[in-house]
């Protein structure tokens, strides 16, 4: 609260300096409301959008688009990027480890690391972003967000396999002196506020100052003994953007942009219920957000930052577009352990709070972005553009999970000094008049794409024996004070395998040790040579659960074994193709029919190479790509009541090599808990997504207007095999098999989708009121791509000597084969366990979201009041999850019931 107390003087004194230095406070211009009557209607203006780079009616865009204005946004609570979807249909977000993952129409992927891509492409005012980190904090003084449905590869390129999301912020206006200043409180003991003030500074040159921040509480409870640990959930966020206008004349026109983002926290909010599943149980029967947590307290500390110049000059018959940019992401996260939710035999008693194994992450990102386009005139009959597109991007890495009172396993390390990736794209399209009605478009892009990456990557290992070579003393490593050191080491060559003294000196500079940690202790002496065995710390909490170590009289340890993570290094390289064709045909100045196929790819990559108990995974993923084959109608009627507007629109796409992320786990820690897992990408080979989406904008009597839209997809995987990690059983070295997943759903995509905005004004008290209802509506949908298809796994390996060596036969033979979870099983070395009677619950059931909204300003419009409460029934609803082994069903939940009032001053 202190740290939201300073940035919020510091924003009311900046906004207060620049209005004064650009003469004072400007009178609000006083307009007397027009008095709303039965007989009126609200006024249904054109929407605008610029999804084929251009500013145009979305009436006369030929594709489906939606854009919300900020004032919308706002008037009905929708101030983070996760909330879009409820505004939205066929949109759904999430946000994993700061990751926002956007899925459109069941395009999308679960892979924002540094080894993957976004299928949906994010921008700010247009510009590119490549690390969807830490959006949230762009939300402040919009104009509008746009959302482009379908592939987008030729005219905005990389990875818009899925379509594209543009955040377009107020932009500063020459010679208006004007700005506002907001401040709300909200449930969940939020505390915000937002300001922007329009400098015009002299006839051709402007400047706009806007800032941002919130203090927001959590939904989450922690329900552990341990009360000192802060559940996740909890944010601050700063945020401030300056915008720069300069506009001599008609021809030129510059922008420069700065953006700043700050965010810090506990962490983002998920759960592992999985053990609170087995049996069949579902969600619904558990406290999801009363959570059991321990160890370390949960930590985001998340720094962006923003530059963007665009320069164009119109010559007459075409005009030229300069944009540049530079974004920085610095982002930290420790995660917030736990045991999950109190569920039947397991509570509050029953955890070990002394355990401090989590997860640690460390993304450093700084990229670039140049593009110069050449287009033609607006207003040009001929509507053409061509240029060049350049990406660059240099990354700094780090993941370690640790694994406290570990006995030969106490974490796993990926750390990457060195990760670069860069993009050229040429691109050219046009749309030519063949008539005055039809016209004709086309447009092609060539895309080349090189990723690389080096560091290192595998087990942190420690075995040690006590006296009489009995096993085996544990190892403390993560307690209060620890943290790894991923950047600025002296070396990261990883240590010859089987040198225990260069693994030592390795560890010696891989991690800040905890107050409590034993390892750095137990390995002194091995990486100069005096002590080859280490040195035996015997301590309460360096004895196992069965106890009874004892030190040798020597005091080193009677057999030591170490080992240390291995070099990783991985390079990808590809070049594809995008291209569009498509037609419009007026078939009446108010009435558009057109069609199109357009492509789109997203690049594909490397994964992690890790070893478990002698299972590998595959390092690389092929590209995915899209074709989408659509038809649709614009029409715009105008009754004697006001104007309709009915938009129809029917799709096909073609999903080749379709991306699914899925988990291997790491080993497991104390009590067989999962000790943390990589994350894999996989190509499935084919999926076919249809359905068509209808919109409608009415404007009725009474001050009020209508906006309706729905969508209904069909969304599966026509063929295609997926290692089940579900049955993986770890502790014998199993091998994974695959399972056919052909005429499964795509994951969180709703095959119905239904939204509804209302909204009135009206004169009232001498003013004017309006009032917002959002409704949307989702039918279930699958979490993950198995579906809750039924879990295979092997059965006990048999004591008679000849049904075991036909059971280890029958296991090497299935080695990489394919089963398929519906058939019956033909051996009797496997077995078949019900997903939910196994924990792993997979499906969110279809459910409805209303938010609402209020304000009243009078007329002089010189401040405004408002209120709002989203998510009125208080609906649970899981937005993302992630599934693996047997201990691993983690969910991710929306926002709970959450009001708040705002008070706004315009000057």
């Amino acid at each position: 609260m202190i740290r939201l107390k300073r940035s919020l003087l510091l924003g009311c004194a900046s906004l207060a300096l620049g209005s004064v230095s650009g003469g004072g406070l400007a009178n609000a211009q006083e307009v007397d409301p027009a008095p709303t009557t039965q007989d009126e209607t609200a006024e249904l203006g054109e929407v605008v959008v610029t999804a084929e780079r251009r500013e145009q009616s979305l009436q006369n865009y030929a594709g489906v688009a939606q854009a919300i204005s900020g004032d919308d946004l706002r008037a009905v609570g929708i101030d983070q990027i996760e909330d879009l979807q409820s505004a939205i249909p066929g949109l759904s977000i999430s946000n994993q480890e700061g990751n926002v993952q956007i899925y459109i129409r069941g395009v999308g992927t679960a892979n924002n690391t540094e080894l993957g891509d976004p299928s949906a492409a994010t921008h700010l005012n247009g510009v590119y972003l490549p690390r969807p980190r830490g959006l949230g904090g762009l939300f402040f003084d919009l104009a509008r967000v746009e959302v482009a449905k379908g592939p987008q590869g030729t005219l905005r390129g990389r990875n818009a396999v899925a379509g594209t999301l543009n955040i377009i912020p107020n932009m500063p206006r020459l010679g208006s002196n004007e700005g506002f200043i907001q401040g709300e409180v909200g449930a969940l003991d939020t505390y915000g506020y937002e300001g922007a003030v329009n400098l015009p500074l002299g006839e051709d040159q402007a400047l706009r100052l806007a800032v941002y921040g919130v203090d927001r509480g959590t939904a989450y409870e922690n329900v552990g003994n341990d009360q000192s640990l802060d559940p996740t959930g909890e944010q601050e966020l700063f945020s401030a953007r300056a915008t720069y206008l300069y506009q001599p004349n008609d021809r030129f026109r510059l922008t420069f942009m700065g953006d700043f983002e700050s965010e810090r926290g506990t962490g983002y909010p998920a759960t592992n219920i999985r053990n609170g599943l087995v049996g069949g149980g579902t969600p619904d029967q558990l406290e999801l957000r009363e959570v059991l947590y321990r160890g370390p307290q949960g930590l985001v500390e998340n720094d962006n930052w923003g530059l963007a110049l665009n320069a164009s000059y119109d010559f007459g018959p075409a005009v030229l577009d300069y944009t540049a940019s530079r974004r920085s992401v610095d982002y930290y996260q420790v995660n917030a352990a736990s045991e999950g939710v109190v569920r039947p035999g397991y509570g509050a008693e029953d955890v070990d709070y002394d355990n401090f194994g989590t997860q640690y992450w460390l993304t450093l990102s700084e990229s670039d972005v140049h593009e110069l386009r050449l287009s033609s005139a607006p207003g040009a009959g001929t509507v053409w553009s061509t240029g060049l597109f350049y990406f660059e991007e240099r990354q700094q890495v780090g993941f370690l999970s640790v694994v406290d009172k570990g006995q030969f396993y106490s974490g796993t390390e990926f750390t990457f000094p060195d990760v670069r990736s860069d993009s050229f794209a040429a691109y050219a399209d046009i749309t030519y008049p063949l008539t005055d009605q039809l016209r004709v478009k086309g447009g092609f892009r060539y895309t080349e794409e090189n990723k690389s990456r080096r560091g290192i990557g595998g087990n942190w290992s420690l075995g040690l024996g006590s006296d009489g070579f009995a096993c085996c003393f544990t190892t403390r490593l993560g307690t209060e004070g620890f943290r790894p050191i991923f950047t600025g080491r002296d070396s990261y060559a990883p240590p010859t395998p089987g040198d225990n003294q260069a693994a030592a000196r390795y560890f010696l500079g891989a991690f800040r040790p905890g107050a409590r940690d034993t390892f750095l202790d137990q390995i002194a002496g091995v990486a100069d040579g005096s002590r080859p065995n280490g040195t035996c710390v015997n301590r309460p909490d360096t004895q196992p659960s069965y106890g009874g170590q004892v030190c040798p009289a020597n005091g080193q340890h009677s057999f030591f074994q170490i080992s240390a993570p291995g070099e990783q290094v991985g390079s990808y390289e590809d070049a594809f193709s995008d291209w569009r064709v498509g037609f419009e045909y007026d078939l009446t100045s108010d009435h558009l029919f057109y069609g199109a196929i357009s492509t789109g790819h997203k690049s594909g990559g490397f994964n992690d190479t890790i070893v478990v108990n002698g299972v590998s995974t595959a390092p690389t993923f092929a590209p995915e790509s899209v074709t989408l084959y659509e038809l649709g109608v614009k029409n715009t009627f105008r009754p004697a009541f006001g104007r309709v507007d009915i938009n129809a629109n029917v799709f096909f796409y073609d999903y080749a090599d379709q991306v699914f992320q899925t988990l291997v786990s790491l080993g497991t820690g104390p009590g067989g808990a999962s000790a943390g897992f990589s994350q894999q990408n996989i190509n499935v080979a084919q999926s076919t997504i249809q359905g068509f989406e209808l919109e409608t904008r009415f404007s009725l009597p009474f001050g009020m207007r209508l906006d309706l839209i729905g969508s209904y997809i069909d969304a599966q995987a026509d063929n295609g095999v997926l290692t089940d990690t579900r049955g993986t059983d770890y502790g014998d070295g199993t091998p994974n098999f695959n399972i056919d997943i052909g005429g499964n759903d795509l994951p969180n995509v709703s095959k119905i989708n239904l939204n509804a905005h209302l909204q009135q004004t009206m004169d009232l008290f001498g003013g004017r009121a309006d009032f917002h209802l959002l409704a949307n509506y989702r039918s279930s949908y699958f979490l993950s791509i198995y579906n809750e298809l039924p879990v295979i796994q092997f059965t006990a390996r048999p004591t008679d000597p000849a049904a075991a060596a036909a059971y280890d036969a029958f296991k090497t033979a299935m080695a990489g084969a394919t089963v398929d979870p519906r058939a019956a099983l033909t051996s009797p070395f496997l077995r078949s366990t019900d997903a939910r009677e196994g924990g792993f619950w997979g499906r969110q059931e279809g459910y409805v979201t209303v938010n609402i909204g209020a304000g009243w300003e009078p007329s002089s419009g010189r401040y405004r009041i408002e209120g709002y409460v989203n998510n009125l029934f208080d609906e649970t609803v899981v937005e993302k999850q992630l599934v693996s082994d047997q201990v691993v069903n983690v969910l991710f939940l929306n926002q709970p019931r959450t009001t708040g009032i705002r008070l706004r001053a315009n000057f």
